[in-house]
C-alpha cells in the first residue's frame, strides 16, 4: 500500500458528502492511491478560533443518563477511524473525513463561559465530562491550554470532573489533577484499545504511543489520581484477542477498573472505516466489516439505546464474557467512587467564602 503524502498521519483517506448540504463537491476514491492527489498537497492542520454560547451539553442518550459534557475543541487530530465524533462536525459545515481532522475548532471562551455557569443559582454541582466528544488533551491543548485552564476553574469552585482521554499530555497538568483527588472530585479515564503499536499508529494516527499511555497510568496512580480504562472500542476481528493481555498490562500500571465498548459506524463512518481497512488490511476487510455487523446484530450502525453499547448477538456477548472475566482475573472490578458534590461553591456560597 502506498499513500500520498497529502494524506499520511491522518485516519481518514477521503472525505465523505454532508448530508445537510444538498450541492457538494466530495472525493471520490477510484481504488488505488498511486498518484492520486485528490486532497490537493495540503496535509496541514487549521486552527479556528470561534466563541459559542455554551460550553455544557447535557446528554439526551439514555445509554449515559444524567451527564453534562464539556468540548473546549471540536474536530480532533488523533485521527481515530472509528470516532463516532466524526460526524458532530457536519453540523459545523465540515465533513466527516479528513476535515474533522484537518479544521479544529478552538474555543476560545469556554473558561469564561464554565465560570458563568457554575456562578449561575441554577447549578448544583454535577459532575462535568470532559470530553464527551472529541478528546480534550489533542495535539491543540498543547498550545491553547484551554482544558488546563477548565481544570483550574473547576478546582477553584469545588467542581467534580470526569476525564477522558488519549494523551498523555494529561501528565503536563498532574499538579492540578492531584489537587482535585485529594478532594475527591476527578476520575480519569484512559483510553486504550489495543498494544499493538502498528495497528495504533494506523488506527489512531495522532495519539499517544501505547508505552506511554501505560506510563501514563502509572503515574497517574502513583500519584494519588484515581484511573480508569476504556477499552473502547472493541473491534472484532481487530483488536478482540487483546482483551486478557490488554487487562494484565494496565492492571500492573495502576489502573482500578476497566470498561469497554463495542464498536459501531454510525453514518459516514461506516464508509471511512470501510475505505480505510481495505486500504491498510485488505487481507482482513472484508471477515471485520462481517464480524462488526454481526456483533451489532446484522446491521454497521445499531441506534438503539442500551444495545449500541454492548452489542447483540451470540458474538458480542461472547466478547462481553472475555471482558468480564479477564477483569475479575486482573482485578480490574474497582467500581468508581462517587465524586463529592456537596463542596461546590457557586454564587452566594462563592461569595460568602470571601469573608
Amino acid at each position: 500500500m502506498i499513500i500520498p503524502k497529502n494524506v499520511r498521519g491522518r485516519g481518514a483517506f477521503l472525505n465523505t458528502q454532508n448530508p445537510h448540504y444538498k450541492n457538494e463537491s466530495i472525493d471520490i476514491w477510484d481504488g488505488t492511491y498511486f498518484n492520486k492527489d485528490f486532497f490537493g498537497n495540503d496535509n496541514s492542520t487549521r486552527f479556528t478560533e470561534v466563541y459559542p454560547k455554551n460550553i455544557l451539553n447535557k446528554f439526551s442518550s439514555s445509554d449515559i443518563p444524567g451527564m453534562w459534557s464539556m468540548n473546549p475543541y471540536q474536530g480532533c487530530e488523533h485521527g481515530c477511524t472509528y470516532c463516532y465524533a466524526r460526524i458532530t462536525h457536519e453540523y459545523w459545515g465540515y465533513n466527516a473525513g479528513t476535515d474533522f481532522e484537518k479544521n479544529i475548532l478552538v474555543k476560545k471562551n469556554a473558561p469564561d463561559l464554565l465560570r458563568k455557569k457554575l456562578n449561575s443559582r441554577t447549578w448544583t454541582g454535577e459532575t462535568i465530562m470532559l470530553s464527551g466528544n472529541t478528546d480534550c488533551y489533542q495535539p491543540a491543548e498543547k498550545e491553547y491550554k484551554i482544558t488546563q485552564q477548565l481544570l483550574q476553574i473547576c478546582l477553584e469552585y469545588n467542581q467534580p470532573v470526569s476525564i477522558f482521554t488519549k494523551n498523555a499530555l494529561i501528565c503536563r497538568d498532574l499538579g492540578i489533577l492531584t489537587q482535585l483527588a485529594a478532594k475527591n472530585l476527578v476520575h480519569v479515564y484512559i483510553s486504550i484499545t489495543t498494544l499493538n503499536e502498528e495497528l495504533r499508529v494506523a488506527m489512531e494516527p495522532k495519539t499517544s504511543s501505547v508505552a506511554n499511555r501505560l506510563k501514563t497510568i502509572q503515574k497517574l496512580s502513583q500519584f494519588g489520581v484515581p484511573t480508569h480504562v476504556m477499552l473502547a472500542p472493541i473491534i472484532p476481528g481487530l483488536n478482540s484477542d487483546e482483551i486478557f493481555d490488554l487487562c494484565q498490562a494496565v492492571s500492573e500500571a495502576g489502573a482500578l477498573s476497566l470498561s469497554h465498548s463495542m464498536v459501531r459506524l454510525n453514518g459516514a463512518i461506516a464508509l471511512l472505516f470501510e475505505d480505510w481497512i481495505r486500504a491498510t488490511f485488505p487481507l482482513k476487510a472484508t471477515r471485520v466489516m462481517h464480524l462488526i455487523a454481526e456483533a451489532q446484530g446484522g446491521t454497521l450502525d445499531n441506534i438503539t439505546f442500551g444495545e449500541r453499547i454492548a452489542g447483540v448477538s451470540v458474538l458480542a456477548e461472547s466478547i462481553n464474557q472475555q471482558v468480564r472475566l479477564a477483569t475479575r482475573k486482573y482485578n480490574l472490578t474497582t467500581i468508581p467512587n462517587l465524586l463529592k458534590v456537596s463542596t461546590h461553591r457557586g454564587n452566594i456560597a462563592t461569595q460568602l467564602h470571601l469573608f
